[in-house]
């Protein structure tokens, strides 16, 4: 079976080819803007250019299209017109493309920023409405898929966190956004860990978030792949977390397992923050037989400590923002 992999230079995309190639015996190829050197799988194209990607579709032929390149929050937020191009034209290009070359299955990225902010755990039939230009133009690209006539599988993430230490494959954002590798960072480098907030209607009163494991989600776009292989009339939108969330009070007392005494601060809550955002993942560990057994907050701490000691070690260099 041949799979192509949009996205695939990124956080989750790189980790997912490693995942592939390592677990499974698909037929992979990548594509990538950020690609720097081609070969016969691996292959530099820019989505917003149509008629790239209908030539690479036409000659490729795939089975199925893993859709994970967009581009993401931590990426030129201000300028909304980035947004619209990387996810909503991309989008567009590749079901046109997809559509003309016969293809006919998809498993497509999208995220937790598509709900309204609630403090209930979110379902997949909770009420819809992004509060920033990155959900909303996610949002845009799931009316797209679901207005076509492909078989499908919408994967709603929360919190992808951590590293496939065994296959020496993280998270390299440069500059750093997310919470966990920022946390585990400056618990490395003896700097204290700023908590915006301390007064939310939460357990400890700091933010709880739902982070999950990149291997789960590796195991879940297996698994997502194999069932759109068997049938072809699947039509799914499924949240992918871990079903529970975890304070930052709880991860900066993770961190103290592994480099002892850890310093932090409480700073003004930021405009826009919400107490707890956590998924049900029922209906995916029912479709998909699917548990985020690696999900648990030791497991994801212990692992990106590790990634980031072995990034310290070839002295890769990332910014850090927090």
């Amino acid at each position: 079976m041949k799979v192509l992999i949009t996205g695939s230079d990124g956080y989750i995309g790189s980790c997912l080819y490693k995942f592939l190639k390592e677990k499974s015996s698909f037929k992979l190829f990548c594509l990538d803007k950020k690609i720097k050197e081609e070969s016969r799988t691996k292959y530099k194209i820019d989505l917003s250019k149509k008629n790239k990607i209908d030539k690479l579709l036409s000659n490729l032929k795939p089975d199925l299209v893993v859709h994970l390149a967009g581009q993401s929050t931590v990426d030129g937020i201000k300028n909304k017109s980035i947004y619209v191009k990387n996810n909503i034209l991309a989008t567009k290009n590749l079901l046109t493309s997809m559509k003309k070359n016969n293809i006919k299955n998809i498993i497509f990225s999208s995220t937790a920023a598509v709900y309204k902010h609630s403090k209930k755990i979110l379902k997949e039939n909770s009420t819809l409405l992004p509060n920033n230009i990155y959900g909303k133009t996610k949002l845009k690209c799931e009316k797209l898929i679901l207005r076509s006539s492909l078989n499908f599988i919408i994967l709603r993430f929360f919190n992808v966190s951590s590293s496939i230490i065994a296959l020496n494959v993280g998270e390299k954002h440069s500059p750093e956004t997310h919470l966990i590798p920022i946390c585990v960072h400056k618990a490395i480098v003896k700097k204290k860990i700023k908590i915006y907030g301390k007064n939310f209607k939460t357990f400890d009163g700091t933010c709880v978030r739902d982070y999950f494991h990149i291997i789960d989600l590796c195991i879940a776009i297996k698994t997502s792949i194999e069932l759109l292989k068997k049938n072809n009339k699947i039509r799914k939108i499924l949240n992918l977390g871990n079903g529970r969330g975890y304070s930052i009070i709880e991860i900066i007392k993770r961190l103290k397992f592994l480099v002892g005494p850890v310093e932090f601060l409480f700073a003004k809550k930021r405009k826009g923050d919400i107490g707890s955002l956590v998924c049900d993942n029922s209906n995916a560990k029912t479709f998909l037989k699917w548990q985020p057994k690696h999900s648990n907050l030791k497991k994801i701490i212990k692992d990106e400590f590790l990634w980031q000691k072995n990034l310290i070690k070839i002295n890769y260099k990332r910014q850090f923002i927090y």
